[in-house]
């Protein structure tokens, strides 16, 4: 292998069960898709050159076996600096900072608002990429145009984004619990709450105790229950137009419905009053013991219904999403991509090279090189089966697999489609995958996810704290309405207003640009 640089970084192995599972819940293609990427390469010059910086993560590069192949499917020569996660970013600002860039610069989704990477932007050390997308039809085809414009600065595309479900969020529940409760699965707030005191008060375990809670949540306002709930109830995501003005969640009525809701599950012990010093592993460690019948978070629900049974053979676990509240259904989403691929100027000389670099990435897209990427080589890592349309992964190369393949599949596989699928598939797996591809038509996106505030970049975390602190007073009876304006005024003259006033200004620039 041709590296830059090799430094050990420190992740622990994927065992063959999350593989499994990660593979199956991303974004699958349906049979009559599996021949769409076979006409459709783009042909580059004569084998060029194309250098990576790229994000590892395990503790070894991986060996050169797909790295040969990818060369002769692609007709490119490729250079890889792999870099360990836990290093990445600083070892990117670096690299900015020198002018040592490669010209494929992954940047992940922590660091595209990074202030080098923004300034970088401005200053034009990146290519924009938009003009030339329409080349590409691979790209144009598998593009998310929402996405592609939450990956956007300043109202252009300058990246390829990779990929990340719009929404995993739903609610996992004891579907024994329920049966046994003459209880149906919950479509609204309503519901919700009824289900909740039900799983708390109504003995759903059958043992003569009052020993569970309905609902087990962790200390984190966005990925536990919170944020879901906001939706239910109508907020925004983070940020939402009111008056046509961008205002913060936490500034609506619905943000304030929110933790009156979580206050009366307080108040009520329907949830374990520990929340906000749980953790995510000791939340689902407790749902998978009986402590409660509910948990509502990104769905895992096929690894807890395997833990799960474990424990107790009898237990069901299912997964609802779609909650009917004041707005309709609603879910909270995230950007939808993991990070992005830029292709710096001083690497990338002139358009040809650049076309070169977005041809390469055209043709990753494409049946043979998506599929080496995705499962690795033919018989050394999978068998493809009689249908032509599944495989079989070998259980015994899993070893194989770590250090061959999933560096490249969690590094260059961008939009995330499937030309083949796994043989074997479980019905929750199936259920988890149905859910992801629903909760895009309903998901709420943040609308200044491509927009920077450079006060944002510089104090966002610290002033988030204000929030988040006086949103676990409120729900916990510290603070009332009045307290809680108090906090949100403290951050406004932080910093606060400037922030608004920043996120306005650009989106209104935004928007008047895309009306000429």
């Amino acid at each position: 292998m041709r590296n830059n640089w090799s430094i050990r970084g420190y992740i622990s192995n994927v065992s063959m069960a999350l593989l499994l599972t990660v593979l199956t819940v991303g974004c699958s293609l349906q049979p009559s898709l599996k021949n769409e990427g076979k006409q459709e390469a783009v042909k580059t010059t004569a084998s060029p050159e194309i250098s990576f910086m790229l994000v590892l993560n395990q503790d070894d590069p991986p060996k050169d076996t797909l790295l040969h192949k990818l060369e002769s499917k692609t007709n490119t020569r490729l250079t890889i600096a792999w870099v360990p996660d836990t290093i990445y970013s600083d070892k990117m600002v670096a690299a900015i900072a020198a002018g040592t860039l490669p010209k494929v610069l992954q940047v992940k989704a922590v660091d595209v608002k990074q202030p080098s990477i923004v300034n970088g932007i401005r200053s034009g050390l990146f290519w924009e990429i938009g003009p030339y997308l329409k080349d590409y039809p691979l790209i144009s085809k598998f593009m998310n145009p929402t996405i592609m414009n939450n990956a956007s600065y300043f109202g252009k595309s300058y990246g390829i984004y990779w990929e990340r479900p719009q929404s995993r969020q739903g609610i996992q529940f004891r579907k024994d619990w329920m049966n046994r409760l003459g209880l149906q699965e919950p479509r609204s707030i309503e519901d919700l709450y009824e289900v909740l005191k039900a799983f708390t008060y109504g003995d759903p375990d059958g043992n003569g105790k009052q020993d569970t809670y309905g609902l087990i949540d962790r200390n984190d306002l966005v990925y536990g229950a919170f944020k879901n709930i906001a939706a239910y109830l109508g907020a925004p995501n983070s940020w939402g137009l009111v008056d046509g003005k961008l205002t913060p969640d936490f500034m609506t009525p619905e943000y304030n419905a929110a933790m009156k809701f979580m206050k009366r599950l307080y108040e009520e012990r329907l949830i374990n009053p520990d929340f906000t010093v749980t953790s995510k592993v000791q939340q689902e460690d407790r749902f998978i013991r009986g402590e409660a019948g509910m948990m509502i978070s990104n769905v895992l629900a096929s690894s807890v219904q395997y833990r799960i049974q474990k424990v107790n053979k009898d237990a069901d676990v299912d997964i609802v999403n779609r909650i009917n509240g004041p707005r309709g259904e609603r879910i909270w989403g995230g950007s939808g991509f993991g990070g992005l691929f830029l292709f710096p100027k001083s690497s990338i000389k002139n358009e040809a090279e650049l076309r070169d670099v977005l041809a390469f990435f055209n043709n990753l897209l494409s049946e043979d090189i998506n599929n080496l990427l995705t499962y690795g080589i033919e018989d050394r890592h999978y068998k493809l089966n009689d249908d032509q349309l599944t495989i079989k992964i070998f259980p015994d190369t899993q070893n194989l697999r770590e250090q061959e393949v999933e560096p490249y599949a969690n590094a260059l596989r961008t939009f995330d489609i499937r030309y083949l699928q796994l043989e074997e598939t479980s019905d929750m797996q199936n259920k988890i995958q149905s859910m992801i591809e629903d909760n895009a038509k309903m998901a709420i996106n943040d609308p200044t996810t491509s927009l920077f505030s450079q006060t944002q970049a510089e104090k966002g975390a610290e002033l988030q704290t204000i929030i988040t602190d006086a949103t676990y007073q409120f729900i916990l009876g510290k603070r009332d309405e009045r307290g809680f304006a108090t906090e949100v005024e403290r951050w406004r003259k932080s910093g606060g207003d400037r922030i608004i006033d920043e996120l306005n200004s650009e989106y209104a620039e935004i928007k008047q640009m895309n009306v000429k």
